[in-house]
């Protein structure tokens, strides 16, 4: 008796989730930057396109909420309407038909955010416009997965690093080159030119 009770409510519950309408926006593609590091900060951006209707083109009227996650803080970036190639004729709002919404999110992980795979529970309302276009409220369930890995090394800041032995060489081997280079003509000078003018410096 309890599995025939059983049975009729999975097929009740079958039978009302196929009377109700499919959302008109629906999530095709997510895109994370890259690996969330704690005490790191990525993006993630949302694709959502529409199906056999078209969407009110009004920020205030599309909201975004999440489950609370301890150790993650998410906030909305943008969001950015794709339109119609044809919208001769559009005069409100309701007319303009865009077929595609996209959402972009910054994500900031604290030290208590756990280690490994997880995901972002997330919830989109918006008003969607039907081919009568009849304007009504659907809000669209939505995952985000997450690959949380461990805070990335520390590495000191070092504004010189100290020249090499082989460098210093260098470097004073340079130094008696050119003090040689200067050195030489004079000693020509003192070695040619004052025996022979007899013009020459006495210590």
């Amino acid at each position: 008796m309890k599995h025939m009770i059983l049975l009729i409510a999975i097929l009740a519950g079958s039978a009302q989730a196929q009377q109700q309408p499919a959302n008109c926006l629906q999530l095709k593609k997510v895109k994370i930057g890259h690996v969330l590091h704690q005490e790191g900060v990525t993006w993630a951006e949302l694709t959502l396109k529409t199906k056999d209707c078209s969407v009110v083109e009004e920020h205030g009227r599309l909201t975004v909420t999440f489950a609370t996650k301890p150790g993650l803080d998410v906030t909305l970036q943008d969001i950015g309407f794709k339109r119609s190639d044809d919208e001769s004729g559009a005069n409100s709002p309701a007319e303009v038909k865009v077929k595609e919404v996209s959402v972009t999110l910054r994500l900031i992980a604290s030290p208590d955010l756990p280690v490994g795979e997880s995901t972002l529970h997330g919830m989109l309302s918006y008003l969607a416009v039907n081919h009568a276009g009849a304007v009504s409220p659907e809000t669209l369930a939505f995952d985000i997965p997450l690959k949380v890995a461990p805070p990335k090394p520390y590495k000191p800041y070092k504004p010189h690093d100290e020249p090499s032995a082989f460098m210093k060489g260098l470097q004073q081997t340079g130094v008696i080159a050119l003090e040689a280079i200067i050195a030489v003509p004079a000693l020509l000078f003192m070695l040619i030119y004052c025996p022979i003018s007899g013009d020459c410096p006495t210590c």
